[in-house]
């Protein structure tokens, strides 16, 4: 008799620790469900890091701004497509601070000088805080 206890206690450790190992099918139908736009953003933002640490007055570094703001562009467009209307307002100024940002890498290209080069480090601080601002605005959903 005590044996039959003992194997039916160990049945029931196995049972529940069996049960413990399964997915919860409620919660599997959510993984890997974040919206699209979460992950266009985080590269539209990473693209942007990766022009704020350009020296805009190093040699080559207007250069290096036009190559980035080529990958920034590709971002932009992903994260339009992806965002729909819910971040339009969002998106509408995040596409004007980049073009007044293009504008001013263009005059920088055309003419080099520490008025143009200044234009260019503002645009793309006013691009970055905006990119940061639909970020944060988008967080919450991813």
């Amino acid at each position: 008799m005590n044996a039959f206890i003992t194997g039916t206690v160990a049945a029931l450790v196995l049972a529940a620790s069996l049960v413990g190992c399964g997915g919860d099918n409620d919660n599997d139908s959510n993984s890997g469900s974040e919206p699209a736009v979460c992950g266009a953003v985080d590269n539209l933002q990473k693209s942007v890091d990766d022009l704020k640490s350009i020296d805009v007055t190093s040699s080559g570094g207007i250069s290096q701004l036009e190559s980035g703001l080529t990958t920034v562009q590709s971002d932009l467009d992903d994260v339009k497509s992806d965002a729909g209307s819910e971040y339009s307002s969002q998106v509408d100024t995040v596409s004007k601070s980049y073009s007044a940002l293009k504008t001013s890498v263009d005059a920088a290209k055309s003419n080099p000088s520490a008025s143009t080069l200044s234009g260019v480090s503002s645009a793309l601080s006013t691009f970055g805080t905006d990119v940061n601002k639909l970020a944060s605005d988008v967080q919450p959903n991813c």
